[in-house]
Order: structure tokens, then C-alpha cells, then sequence
């Protein structure tokens, strides 16, 4: 039964984070949470994630910015292995905490998000950038779209967030998975855990595929923002009381 939940999720999480051109692995928070305890969440959803990207560099290979992903791909790396190092210092009860900050910001952040900075962005910005994003995405499992103002900014449209976005997460979440395994933070189990949860992602990737152009996608990110909003809060109360 576990499972099939995690499938179905997966699902769910990765059509909505195709259409949105990220936000999959914030949108799992809460559930990997609730299913398997907050200690899993970076892990499963690292599994899932290896599994789910190679789909989106297949469909949208063609709009692939390989200039950017030269500069954007070395910071990431870096900063996956120390947010995956701190990850594995970090007590469960602190980490709720985090996890439930980060989701109730999450909504604080979108507005931002969805705007250009306003900025001449250019390539070798991408380094530091990707140095943040990677380092936030070890810590908590997820940074949904914190790198969309920037990639709007330097000029890359939706297919080509999506495709650019889904090269750098590979190998970023090979590098956090990598550090996972070193510290202990990853065992046969999760791993199970995650490859069910990887499945429905890529059945998910391919059901957007086919029909990306014809789902209103503020009608999705509405939902899903109010139910990380709720769910952030809730976190937070169990952590603290």
C-alpha cells in the first residue's frame, strides 16, 4: 500500500512540477513526511528525482541552454555535498523545523518567482547561484523554484526551464545521493522507497508531455501553494508543541 501511495504521488508531484517548470520535490515535503517521517524526505525524494530527470532531458532536449548548465552544473555539485553533509548532522526535531520553514516561505517566495529580477543576468553568475540552490536543496530535499527568477531573467522560456533545470538537478541529486550513502543517510530501504516514488514521476513526466499545452497551470500552483502553506504550519506546531 506504501507504495502505490508513493506511485501516486510521484505521480501527481511531477505533473505539476512540469507544468510549473519546477516544485515537485516541495510539494512531496510534506508527504514523504507524513509517510515515512521527516529524516526520509532528502533521500527518497533524491532517489525519485535521478529517476524523473532523464525523462524531461529525453522530451526537451532540443531547448537545452548548455551554456549556462557548464556554469550553473559545478556550483550545484558543490553546494549538494555540503547540504547533504549538514543534512546528516542535523537532529530530526531541528529538522522538521527547517522543513516546515521552508514550506510556509515557499509561498512567500512565489510571488518573487514568478517575476524577472530585473537584472542582466549573465552565465558565470550561475556558479554562486547554483552553489545556494544545491546547498538548500541538500538540507531540506527540495528548493522548488528559487532558480526561476534567474533563468527568466537571463532569458530562458518555459521548455527551456524545464530541460536546463532537469540537467542540473541529475547530477545534483547524484551528488547529494553520493553524500547521503557516505554519511549513512541512505540504505536499501529508502532506496526502495525512492525508485516507487521515481516510478510514478516518470509515468507523471510523460502524461505532461503529451498534454502540457492544454492544462491551465494556475489553477495547479494555486492548490499546491496553500496546501504547502497549511502544511508548513503544521510542521511547525508538531516540532514545537
Amino acid at each position: 500500500m506504501i507504495y502505490l501511495l508513493l506511485m501516486t504521488a510521484g505521480c501527481i508531484a511531477w505533473i505539476i512540477s512540469t507544468i510549473a517548470a519546477g516544485g515537485a520535490a516541495t510539494l512531496l515535503i510534506p508527504v514523504i513526511g507524513l509517510l515515512l517521517g521527516p529524516q526520509l524526505v532528502a533521500p527518497v525524494i533524491s532517489v525519485a528525482s535521478i529517476m524523473a530527470n532523464p525523462s524531461r532531458v529525453l522530451f526537451f532536449h532540443d531547448h537545452i541552454d548548455w551554456v549556462l548548465v557548464r556554469w550553473l552544473v559545478p556550483g550545484s555539485v558543490l553546494g549538494a555535498i555540503l547540504g547533504a553533509w549538514l543534512f546528516t548532522q542535523l537532529q530530526i526535531e531541528w529538522l522538521e523545523i527547517v522543513l516546515g520553514l521552508f514550506l510556509v516561505s515557499y509561498v512567500l517566495q512565489y510571488r518573487f518567482s514568478k517575476k524577472r529580477l530585473g537584472l542582466v543576468i549573465k552565465p558565470a553568475w550561475f556558479f554562486p547561484i547554483g552553489i545556494l540552490v544545491s546547498f538548500l536543496s541538500g538540507l531540506t530535499g527540495a528548493t522548488g523554484p528559487i532558480l526561476n527568477p534567474f533563468l527568466l531573467s537571463y532569458g530562458l522560456q518555459k521548455q527551456q526551464l524545464v530541460g536546463t533545470k532537469a540537467v542540473n538537478s541529475f547530477i545534483m541529486q547524484i551528488t547529494k545521493l553520493s553524500t547521503y550513502t557516505i554519511f549513512g543517510a541512505l540504505t536499501l530501504q529508502i532506496g526502495i522507497y525512492g525508485i516507487a516514488l521515481g516510478l510514478g514521476a516518470i509515468i507523471g513526466v510523460y502524461l505532461t508531455h503529451l498534454h502540457l499545452l492544454r492544462i491551465n497551470t494556475e489553477q495547479f500552483t494555486l492548490y499546491v501553494h496553500l496546501l504547502m502553506f497549511v502544511s508548513g504550519c503544521l510542521m511547525l506546531g508538531r516540532a514545537f508543541f
